[in-house]
Order: C-alpha cells, then structure tokens, then sequence
C-alpha cells in the first residue's frame, strides 16, 4: 500500500507502465556510476619495489636503513655513542625489551628512535606502535616525524610501494581512506592526524600493523586493535619519547605519577606473559628526576639506561678558555665575528683541549673547528642548559650566588631515627601551623640551645590517607570533616581539634626527661583567616604558648626589621623577626619575621653537616613516599641575589607547580625557636625588649667550619664563596 500511494504521489507519469524503459535506463546508469565509483575508489596495480637488494639490505642493519634511506638526516660521521644507541635500538626492536637513553641535545635520540619504529614496522618485526609524549602536543609531533617518509621520501616510497603507493593515493584526503580499494577489496587503510594503519595488499606482513600517539595523560589501558585479516593486536613497541616537562621534572608528585603511567600503564600493554619493546630518549633536567631515576641502573636496572655526555671531563686550563670567551663576545658586540677568538684557540689548541674530549668531534658549527670549541661554546652561552640537556649531569651545576637545596639534599638528612624520638641533646620543642583553605599543615621540631635541630614529627590535618597528595586534592578536608560549617567555623573547629591535644602533650627525650611544645606559632596571612585565628588564640587556655605569625618578604629596598626604631613594649629581634605592642582590638602580639632570610637561614642549615652545631635532620628510618612529598616541599623554594642601597638579599621564590606548605612550617619552627631564646655559637645580640633566655645544659660544640663550594664543582669550575 504504501508503495503504491508513493506512485500514486509522485504522479501518472511516473506511474504509468509506459515509463518502464525510464526505469531499466535509470537503473542501467546506477550501476555504471557505481562501477565507476568503484574504480575511483580502486588504487590498481600496486609498483613493482624499485630496488630489491637496497631494500633486503637494510632488513638486518637499522643503522644502513638510517643511511639509506635519510641521507639528509644522518651525513656526518657517526659518533661512538651514536653506534652503541643504534645497536641497541635494533637489537630491542627485534627481540623485545626496554631502553632508556640520555643523550645531547641534537645528537639524534628521538630521530633515533623514530626510525627504529618506522624500520621495524616496515620489516615486520612489529604490528603495534604507540608513540607517547609529555604532553599531547609533544606526542603529535614525534608522531608526525614517524608519519611524514610515508607521504614525502621519494625511495623509501619507491621500495616500500605495498604500503607508500596507497598512501600516495589518497593525495592528502584522509576521507578517500574509508572506500579504498585493491582489485575490488577494501586496503583498510586509516591515516589520520594520530593514527595510521597500514593497507592490506595480498599478503604482505605488514597489513594492518598501525601506529598511533598518546600523552603521558592519556587512558591507554587496553588498548588494542583489531586487523581486517582477524585475531587481536596488542601493542608491542612503545616509544617514549622525552616524558617529562621542566614543570613536572621538579614536582616529586608529577615524578611518582608519570612513573608509575610507564611502569604499569605503558609496560603492561602488552598484555600478560608477552615481552614490550619499549625505548624512551630522555633529557634529564635536574637531579633525580623522573629521567634521572629511569637511567639509574642500580635504581632500575630493567630499563638499562645509558647516558651519554657532549665532553667527557673538562678542560684544565679555564683561564685560557676565558680569555676566549672573552674575545668571542668582543667581536660579536662589536660586529667583527668570531674569528679572533678562533684564533686564540687555533693558537693555544693542545693547552685548551687538555683535560677533556669530544664524544662527537666531527659536530661543530661553520665558525667553529673542533667538537670541543663547540661544546664550550654552549657551555658559556648558557651554564645550566649545558649541564642539563648535553652533559645529563645537572647535579653538577652549582648556582653561584647560594647553593640551592634540592630533594637528594633533604632525603641526606634523614637520621634513622624513629619518628618522635628527642635526642637528650634537645632543650626545646616549637610548632607552626600553616593555614590553607582546604588542609592545616603541621610540623614539630626539636632544638638544642645552638640551632641543632631535628624535625620530630609532620602532618596534615585532618589526616591524609593517602601517601602523596595536594592541597588541591585533599580528602578529607576540614571542611568535610565539619560539613555543617562554613569556612571560619571549619577553621576554627579544625584548630580546636588539632593544636590542644598537640599541647598539653609530653614529649618524651631519650634520657627519660620530658618536653612540652614551649612555643606554637599559627601562620595568619592566608586569606580572610585572621580573625578566626586571633579569635582561636585569644579563647583558647593555652593562648601562653600560642602567638600568630606572618611572614614579609624583605628585600634589598626595604628596612630590615633589625634596624627597625624600637618602641615601647616592641621586641625586635637581630634574626630578623620583631614583635608589636598590643594596640587593636584583637588583643593578641603578632610575631612578623623575616622569610627571606630566615629561608636562607634555612638553607644553611641544612647544608651544615650533620653532627656539627646548628645542623638540620629529620627524623626517620626509610624513604617513604610521604617522606618523599616532604623533601619535595622542602626544596620547592630557590633564591635569586638582589642588591640595593648597599644590601644584599637572596631573595626566594616558589619553584613554579611545586607546593612549600612544610618548608613555610619548618621555618617557623626556627624563628619561634630564636623567640625562645635559640642562638647560633657565633651569635648576634639578644633582642633588643626581650631578657635574654637561659640556656638549657648542652653540649659544648666546636665552632663549625665554614662549607665551601664552587660552580661546577666536579670540573673544578668557577668562583668559590663559603657558608656560616
């Protein structure tokens, strides 16, 4: 019926029995046009291989396929650490395993390691290729270089035409690949932006093999991919390529993250019982980062890890190579080139080249004559780059101003002790809370008469469950522990809840003596928490033990507060913290310190080694992760020197995607040790309106030696400076 209406709608002329012959006409030209669609969608005849034998000769010998084929790329002479890399690259892309490689900047790792993809895919030896980078970007980008000798190289086309001549024939089209066709059958062809299968033509090996991208952010857990010839393919070679970013390299949050992503994550796609080849060309940028762990072999042994440096040793004669330096940078602000200072050391070559070596002599620039010239052009240009991404040592790079406290340092000064031990040594406790919105952050430090100090115990409340976590990711918060409440009364509740127990606690000292927490500071500068702290404080029983505090950063323009005019019922202090009379309605003394130089003060005392006086340790018996987000807070902060009016200040600055709420409690814990009467051995005078403390009985320490370091300690680099 419905048919019939349909004829009957569309007319008598359609209707009519007459009009059969329109209808085998029309039909007739359906089919020529899909025949002809048909053959537009067919590719023909696929090419003969323009040159067999250069093919064949290239399936056993990644470094000939290199040479072959990307001439371009690879014309200088190959460096030994380039062999070696090329060697192992072919011999885990044949036989499965992993490899982690640092090498100089420009010395080809990744163009490396994407030509060993491209030759193992085009060979057979394997089917699934994943491509990862840091970030979606960086993934692209390798995957695009993987991509581009399929469309553009003119020989590796002609001898691998089952795959090159259906890509060519889609002429850039990507939509074209849905309907390709090879003597009437489908290719199955994909190539897109991020993934690229490759056609099935009769019955060659590499139908279907595909290769694809993903970021270190991405879900790749059981990924597979199902070929037009059946079965399942699981990925089976997984490139790696640089997996961090300068953000995450200093985050140690970022590092267990991205690490745990390649442990499990990437190295599991294979599924159970088959072998990975996974490769990773790295950059590492500061000490044990997530490259730097990775190479480790005594850390990570399955990843036989390789780092390669641009010089091996370093020169012996600087002052020569500063003179150089100097008359390179002479002629080019004077636009005279660099040839006098190629001169000099065409002149003074053996002396300037003594003490170190090449790893790739036949790599410098057109002004340029030697490996070595190179390299130590870089090294001048720009002294941590070099260190970090073409000697992949930049733990052997020592700032100049301050020595700069890194992670490693503070993992240094675990003392095996267990957490809450007080040495007898010990004559004093002090707290800090650092207030956030969502967490209260906590430490407790104990301390000699003479600044030695050992952080006891550290928290977050409320409690954290898990090991490694964030202010922004916090759960609990106080605010879900008090859910009825809003911020103020969560911040108060929180308090409540926290510091009393903490307080009226005894703290057991190894000698059987007990300690109580003389002094609690509460950090008052976050946010609208003022009020509700000064409130909390001035309620509260224990209000003798418990002061605010808020840190100001002074720098070499502003007024120290130990030059600060004293006036009546004011403390001020000569380590730099001062305490105002009473003259609001809060009724409670703020302490206000000084952060950039107690962060200083910080520093050294962390670099002064344990067992002299005033030396900083913590308190525990193994590296934990916990332990580990502690000594990423600790060293989250560095120091740029600034000079004005006739001072000096380092001034400190927060390590951009890193967190300092333990670093802000630990100095707080020393400037509310210095309000209860802590001195170094060599001591400024006691605060001018505060009697001075007596001290507690101790032992009586040596003067401590001044530490020296140097810039580039490891090659004998650079100006010395101390420490007190």
């Amino acid at each position: 019926m419905e048919e019939q209406q349909l004829l009957l709608d569309l007319g008598p002329a359609v209707a009519s029995p007459s009009n059969s012959g329109y209808r085998r006409h029309r039909s007739s030209a359906a089919q020529r046009q899909a025949e002809l669609s048909a053959e537009g969608r067919d590719i023909g005849e696929i090419p003969e291989v323009a040159n067999p034998a250069r093919r064949e000769s290239c399936r056993k010998d990644l470094k000939k396929f290199c040479e072959t084929y990307f001439p371009k790329i690879f014309y200088l002479p190959w460096a030994p650490m380039q062999l070696e890399t090329i060697n192992r690259l072919q011999a885990a892309a044949v036989s499965g395993g992993q490899f982690a490689i640092a090498m100089p900047r420009g010395t080809g790792k990744s163009v490396f390691c994407e030509r060993a993809a491209i030759w193992a895919a085009v060979y057979g030896y394997r089917r699934f290729i994943v491509v990862v980078g840091a970030t979606g970007d960086a993934a692209k980008e390798s995957f695009r270089a993987i991509k581009a000798p399929f469309e553009t190289n003119e020989d590796f086309m002609a001898d691998f035409p089952e795959i090159c001549y259906p890509v060519k024939a889609l002429e850039g089209i990507t939509n074209r690949s849905r309907g390709q066709t090879w003597r009437g059958e489908r290719t199955h062809i994909v190539w897109k932006d991020a993934t690229m299968i490759f056609p099935c033509i009769g019955d060659s090996p590499t139908g279907g093999t595909i290769i694809t991208s993903a970021s270190m952010n991405s879900r790749i857990r059981g990924m597979s991919h199902t070929p037009a010839q059946g079965g399942k393919l699981r990925p089976d070679f997984v490139l790696i390529d640089d997996p961090q970013t300068r953000e995450s390299a200093k985050s140690v949050t970022q590092i267990k993250e991205r690490k745990n992503f390649i442990n499990s994550d990437i190295l599991g796609l294979a599924g159970p019982g088959k072998k990975i080849t996974a490769v990773m060309p790295c950059t590492v940028i500061q000490p044990n980062d997530l490259a730097d762990q990775l190479l480790d072999r005594e850390q990570n042994p399955a990843w036989n890890g390789r780092r390669f440096k641009l010089l091996e040793g370093f020169p012996e004669n600087m002052h020569l190579w500063q003179r150089y330096w100097e008359l390179r940078s002479q002629g080019l602000r004077n636009d005279q080139g660099t040839e006098t200072a190629t001169r000099f050391y065409i002149a003074n070559r053996d002396d300037m080249d003594a003490g170190c070596k090449s790893t790739w002599p036949e790599r410098f620039e057109h002004d340029e004559i030697s490996g070595i010239q190179n390299a130590m052009n870089i090294f001048f240009a720009d002294r941590t780059r070099f260190f970090s991404e073409f000697q992949n040592d930049p733990e052997a790079m020592e700032l100049g101003d301050g020595e700069q406290i890194t992670a490693n340092m503070i993992i240094d000064r675990m003392n095996s002790r267990p957490k809450m031990e007080i040495p007898q040594a010990a004559s004093r406790l002090t707290c800090f809370v650092d207030v956030q919105k969502n967490l209260l952050y906590w430490t407790i430090v104990a301390f000699d008469d003479h600044f030695t100090g050992w952080l006891i115990d550290y928290g977050a409340y409320p409690d954290q469950p898990r090991q490694m976590f964030t202010t922004r990711n916090a759960a609990p918060t106080y605010r879900d522990v008090y859910p009825g409440a809003g911020q103020e009364g969560a911040l108060m509740a929180a308090l409540r809840d926290l510091l009393p127990p903490m307080l009226e606690k005894s703290y057991p000292r190894e000698d059987g003596a007990e300690l109580t927490i003389d002094r609690c500071l509460i950090d008052s500068g976050w946010g609208d928490s003022a009020d509700t702290i000064y409130t909390f404080i001035r309620e509260s029983r224990l209000n003798a033990v418990i002061m605010p505090s808020k840190g100001v950063g002074i720098n070499a323009t502003m007024t120290p507060f130990s030059e600060f005019k004293r006036r009546p019922g004011e403390i001020i202090s000569p380590y730099e913290w001062h305490i105002a009379p009473i003259k609001n309605k809060r009724q409670v003394r703020l302490l206000r310190y000084d952060t950039n130089y107690w962060k200083s003060f910080y520093r050294n005392r962390v670099l002064t080694s344990r067992g002299d006086p005033g030396a900083f340790s913590i308190n525990g018996e193994r590296i934990t992760d916990r332990f580990r987000l502690l000594a990423d807070q600790l060293s989250s902060e560095y120091s740029i020197a600034e000079s004005a009016r006739g001072r000096r200040v380092d001034v400190w600055k927060l390590t951009p995607n890193r967190e300092n709420h333990w670093l802000d409690c630990v100095i707080g814990c020393m400037v509310a040790a210095s309000e209860q009467g802590c001195r170094l051995i060599i001591d400024p005078p006691t605060a001018i309106g505060k009697e001075p403390a007596k001290p507690s009985p101790a032992p009586s320490p040596q003067s401590p030696r001044p530490k020296v370091f140097s810039v580039g300690k490891r090659y004998g680099v650079g100006k010395v400076y101390s420490h007190s």
